[in-house]
């Protein structure tokens, strides 16, 4: 298997009442949106960056799995976890994850 020089990211908003959910492509120091912001459970995030990653013909199958896993592992944390954890506290659980952070 080749090594591809970059890596998909999953770029996560998280406030007490839902999810941003964005998937980046990193190479090397430079990040690239894929997708924009979808917010759940407002929206169909998961399905909308399905039908998104579908889109990009030069992703492989794995590659699509692997961020939608990640993807849905977040979603169950954050739906298990909202009111009593921040977005700290899933950056040590998903270190993998890019946290956006706000000031409000």
């Amino acid at each position: 298997m080749l090594n591809k020089p970059f890596q998909l990211k999953l770029k996560v908003a998280w406030f007490n009442d839902f999810l941003g959910l964005a998937i980046e492509q990193v190479n090397l120091n430079q990040q690239y949106y894929l997708t924009p912001y979808y917010f759940w459970p407002k929206t169909e995030a998961w399905e909308q960056l399905k039908l998104e990653l579908d889109s990009k013909l030069w992703l492989t199958e794995e590659e699509k799995i692997d961020i939608l896993q990640v993807t849905g592992k977040v979603m169950q944390y954050w739906l298990a976890n909202r009111t009593t954890k921040t977005s700290s506290d899933l950056k040590e659980v998903f270190n993998d994850v890019r946290i956006l952070t706000l000031d409000i």
